[in-house]
């Protein structure tokens, strides 16, 4: 019975070490800081309203099934982190539609010529307040004709739901940091389907803004150019305002 004895006092002496002994965790896997201008997006865009619930439509003169899949996917995946990103807005995908759709709560997509080598967009936003407001009731999103490949579709989809939530362009960030960044043509992917860490964080930092206080606003903005500038926080009144005719 003895050396059963010793041989189980050795393994709960072991364990208790096991116990207390520090975990060592690999640097690679700490979260990176989330940066505005470096590995996060700036805000200051137009947001929807806190717990809006987005109806997302496809003109079906410009786009396919495969299309509405691509878009389907850039919007299950901001979805699914409308409790943590503090805004409570869900998207929910409605297919093809013959028209531009204008209710409270809307966002069409269509395609249009967008694309310039200067800027780089693939795709630009027009954002809709009833009662000028900063508070989205409808939106317009004009995707370029370049954008075929249906990975690079989500990722600029990815990215102009980004917008409607309050974020701003981030040319500089740091390579899969945020969805904010620019895709270098519109034909390769950038690996990024939706919302990074810092994008959630940056998110949440709009909506407890748009909580404190909501600014004043022509009735229609429309979002093409970058505004980012040495990585700070710019405020809502000052992103770049251009009517359209």
């Amino acid at each position: 019975m003895r050396p059963k004895l010793f041989t189980l006092i050795f393994l709960l002496v072991i364990a208790s070490l096991n116990l207390i002994a520090p975990v060592r965790i690999n640097s690679a896997t700490q979260p990176t800081p989330c940066i505005a201008g470096r590995t996060a997006p700036p805000f200051g865009f137009w947001t929807w309203p806190a717990n809006s619930h987005v109806k997302i439509y496809l003109r079906a003169s410009d786009f396919s099934e495969s299309d509405a899949a691509a878009v389907k996917l850039a919007s299950e995946n901001w979805d699914v982190t409308a409790g943590e990103n503090g805004s409570n807005v869900r998207f929910s995908f409605h297919g093809l539609t013959r028209e531009t759709k204008t209710a409270k709560g809307d966002m069409t997509i269509i395609r249009g010529e967008v694309y310039d080598k200067k800027s780089r967009h693939l795709a630009l936003i027009e954002a809709n307040s009833l009662t000028t407001d900063q508070l989205i009731d409808y939106a317009l999103v004009i995707i370029d004709f370049r954008v075929k490949n249906p990975e690079v579709l989500t990722s600029v989809m990815s990215h102009e739901l980004g917008h409607s939530l309050g974020l701003l362009d981030c040319p500089q960030c740091e390579q899969k940091s945020t969805t904010m960044a620019l895709l270098k043509t519109g034909t390769e992917p950038n690996g990024i389907k939706g919302p990074t860490a810092c994008d959630k964080v940056k998110v949440l930092a709009a909506y407890q803004e748009q909580a404190l206080q909501v600014k004043r606003a022509p009735k229609t903005l429309t979002l093409n150019e970058s505004v980012l500038d040495s990585g700070e926080e710019p405020e809502a009144d000052e992103t770049p305002i251009v009517q359209r005719p």
